[in-house]
């Protein structure tokens, strides 16, 4: 199916515009209250049975009510009259009532609404630190006092860091995650634990210790973490065994952890970081895998030297077999025939698997074939089948052409001040024109070409770079590009 579709090119902000709406015009006012005035001009002008002076037959909505008959909303209390006068938070200790009225809507002076006390006893109730929270409500003729009547949960009065000499306390304070005034129990203080042990495990500190003297125990209002951090360790030499496809430097290409280099950079670069060791093994098995090795194993050993300073650490690597492709196919496909697709595949039947060719043959079909012929939203999956005792896979194309679209209208979009100059030279950047196929690799390459224009702001930090969209005609009139 041949559909027509928009481009919108939207770019940073250029300056910022304040707009301020009006909430109630003439437009809302309902056809009962010009009807009310036209029947009280048809009696005389506000004269009654009661003659001059009395009260008017018909008086005129009070000013909630126009809103609310004009489709505005109508506040829940608000028939009432009632005013919160105060609110009252009694049985707090440790929390005090400007942080609790932080977490709350229902205040002094505004309307009273009982459904919106209850969403903030329910938000109150989310910060864990309370274990009761009871409303009571007190009614006068010119308003109400809400009473929140409150039993808190212990928290933490104090934060304690002994033991550690190479970490200063505010360092560790920041990465445990507990402060004076959190809710105090258990779960908290371990998971502080575990994060302070992370921090010393990156630093290298592998054999550093943690116990919590206070803070698991009902009634602890301290966490006391008493610290043994033990030796920096950095590595003195890397090694592989078992590897005989890939020698040990290229491995260590593939790798993050750095050695002593024999004593050259013996305390540079060389800490021995247990995480970036973890994602060492895991980003070999992801090369060994990358080239077709789809049972390689990697796991590593760590050798201490007699002062436990300096590590050994070596990479224990079983390759297994290159698993080859047995047979490629494309399924899914009407537009291109089969022979075409098949024929402009990098990756065929015999081959070793390799991800990077996969992968590229992937963005052949998208780009070079369907991108150029309008298939701006197809969709090829490559599926690697494994053959069940074999080192064999089959590999198949999965593709959902969708329909295929020409280009409509050109919009061009710029968050505040904008000029028809700035739009031409929008437009001259975008190999794109009304009425012809929508190339993706074309709108790719427009994208990188306003990028670089240095026209337009490109750092995220200081606003969304330029970016072209493509949608159907229908939404372009809906589209808000404050949201994208």
């Amino acid at each position: 199916m041949l559909t027509n579709r928009n481009l919108g090119i939207h770019f940073p902000p250029l300056c910022l515009m304040l707009i301020a709406a009006a909430w109630l015009s003439a437009t809302w006012m309902p056809a009962t209250w010009s009807n009310a005035h036209r029947l009280r001009a048809q009696m005389g002008g506000g004269g009654g049975p009661g003659g001059q002076g009395a009260a008017p037959a018909i008086e005129d909505p009070k000013f909630r009510d126009k809103v609310w008959e004009a489709g505005g909303p109508r506040i829940s209390g608000l028939h009432a009259g009632k005013l919160v006068k105060g609110v009252q938070i009694v049985g707090n200790q440790s929390v005090s009532k400007t942080k609790i009225l932080s977490h709350m809507q229902t205040r002094q002076d505004r309307n009273y609404d009982e459904k919106q006390l209850w969403s903030d006893i329910h938000e109150l109730y989310r910060t864990d630190l309370f274990s009761r929270i009871t409303p009571k409500i007190s009614e006068f003729e010119d308003g109400v006092v809400v009473r929140l009547e409150i039993s808190e949960h212990p928290t933490v009065t104090e934060v304690i860091f002994h033991g550690n000499t190479r970490l200063e306390d505010r360092m560790l304070q920041k990465h445990a995650g507990i402060e004076v005034g959190d809710p105090a129990n258990a779960f908290s203080v371990d998971m502080a634990r575990q994060r302070l042990l992370d921090l010393y495990h990156e630093k290298g500190m592998n054999q550093a210790a943690i116990e919590v003297v206070e803070g698991t125990r009902a009634g602890d209002r301290r966490a006391y973490f008493e610290i043994s951090e033990g030796p920096v360790e950095k590595i003195w030499a890397i090694n592989f065994v078992g590897n005989a496809v890939f020698s040990g430097p290229v491995l260590a290409t593939k790798i993050k952890s750095r050695d002593a280099k024999g004593g050259l950079t013996a305390y540079m670069f060389n800490v021995a970081n247990r995480i970036k060791i973890e994602e060492d093994k895991n980003g070999l098995i992801a090369f060994y895998r990358s080239l077709g090795y789809f049972k390689a194993r990697v796991d590593y050993r760590i050798d201490y030297y007699g002062s436990g300073e300096y590590i050994d650490l070596t990479f224990v690597i079983d390759e297994g077999p290159q698993f080859r492709v047995r047979n490629v196919s494309v399924i899914g496909n009407q537009y291109f025939s089969t022979e075409v697709l098949m024929a402009a595949l990098e990756l065929k039947s015999g081959q070793p698997f390799k991800l990077l060719h996969m992968n590229r043959d992937q963005l052949k079909l998208r780009n070079e074939y369907y991108g150029r012929q309008g298939f701006v939203y197809v969709d090829i999956s490559p599926e690697p089948r494994y053959i069940e005792d074999s080192d064999e896979i089959d590999l198949v194309y999965r593709i959902n052409e969708g329909d295929q679209h020409i280009a409509g209208t050109l919009n061009v979009h710029i968050d505040g001040d904008s000029s028809h100059t700035r739009h031409n030279v929008v437009v001259n950047h975008v190999g794109i024109r009304e009425g012809q196929l929508i190339d993706l690799a074309e709108l790719e390459a427009s994208e990188r070409r306003l990028r670089f224009s240095q026209i337009f702001e490109t750092n995220p930090a200081n606003g969304e770079p330029p970016r072209i969209e493509v949608r159907p005609p229908d939404q372009d009139s809906e589209f808000d590009y404050s949201r994208r």
